[in-house]
């Protein structure tokens, strides 16, 4: 996304414009495709570069000014940051420019003026700007739905087949009273923190409700290599391996029971002021009604027969049938099934 907006509001104006340059130094003609390549060549150099230093800035500095600071101090920091990552960007594809046309057009090159450097730097950093607070809509949205959005594909209610999984903290209502509601607060922001784990698993987080993630699957992405199952049990094996972690902070270690479905629901985009992608459907319901079971049967996680004949790899895990069980408001009984990892 970023390298489209600095492509378009800053590069290719500015290598274009330099063209003019050549003739009166000599060359009577320009190979366009030359520049094109020599284009491509700085859009790409500089792209790269500033995304490297950008993603460098926000994982080792910006993530931990955010976590340790308030959000202010961290932007009072990061913007000045970004905009000397800039200039530091156009200055060596500046030096570039000069070191290398005159070898393409065997002649002397005149170094750009330091308005128009100013003129690329001022374009790149509401390029970049803009392309950040796109990137975190995207994100508030889901990966790739601000895109469907614009485009219309959601305006329209339509069905599709989807996977879906209700997680919920178990004993939330204790543990908020045993740790305080700021403490168990910042215990679910842990937690989901560490749930992004499942992103590796083809995962998209629907929504946080209170203390439960409903997450959810196409069936292609979600049955390949049974990546629903892989995603819960990455997601809960991170947490107790980080035990001591949430010991010493919480006093407790945390643990998610989970339920499953697969099955049509209908996807459409909702409200005026504040619009949100939202899904709707039996299979919604019967997911969250399985969730709620685990404390009855004992399980961790549970899904329905429908997904449990569409599992690859059955031998991988411990699975029990626990029986034709009642879910509330479903006027037929359903098959479930108890799902474990294997003892190792």
């Amino acid at each position: 996304m970023g390298v489209i907006f600095m492509a378009l509001s800053a590069y290719s104006r500015f290598y274009f414009t330099e063209m003019y340059r050549i003739e009166p130094l000599g060359t009577s003609t320009v190979d366009l495709s030359d520049i094109l390549k020599f284009i491509f060549m700085m859009i790409f150099l500089g792209s790269f570069g500033l995304a490297l230093l950008s993603s460098m800035f926000d994982v080792l500095i910006l993530k931990k000014l955010l976590k340790n600071t308030s959000p202010k101090i961290a932007l009072a920091i990061g913007i000045p940051s970004q905009a000397l990552m800039i200039i530091l960007i156009v200055q060596i594809l500046d030096f570039i420019y000069v070191s290398t046309v005159p070898w393409i057009y065997n002649g002397p090159v005149n170094p750009s003026e330091p308005s128009e450097n100013m003129f690329l730097i001022v374009h790149l950093i509401v390029a970049v700007g803009l392309s950040k607070v796109l990137i975190e809509i995207d994100r508030k949205l889901g990966p790739g739905n601000l895109w469907k959005m614009l485009s219309g594909k959601f305006f329209k209610p339509r069905e599709e087949e989807r996977i879906f999984m209700f997680i919920d903290l178990q004993s939330s209502t204790s543990i908020a009273e045993k740790i305080g509601h700021l403490e168990y607060s910042r215990l679910l922001q842990n937690c989901f923190q560490d749930f992004s784990i499942v992103d590796r698993y083809r995962a998209d987080i629907y929504q946080y409700v209170g203390d439960e993630v409903v997450v959810s699957w196409s069936p292609k992405k979600g049955l390949r290599n049974d990546n629903f199952l892989k995603a819960f049990f990455a997601f809960t094996d991170l947490l107790k391996k980080k035990a001591d972690y949430y010991q010493k902070e919480y006093g407790i270690v945390p643990y998610f029971k989970a339920g499953a479905n697969i099955g049509p629901v209908i996807i459409t985009e909702v409200g005026d002021i504040k619009r949100e992608i939202t899904y709707h459907g039996d299979t919604l319901n019967t997911a969250a009604r399985i969730q709620e079971k685990c404390n009855d049967l004992d399980a961790q996680l549970l899904i329905p027969e429908s997904l449990y004949r569409l599992l690859e790899n059955k031998d991988d895990y411990q699975i029990d049938d626990v029986g034709t069980i009642h879910l509330k408001g479903k006027g037929k009984d359903v098959q479930l099934y108890r799902v474990a990892q294997l003892d190792n």
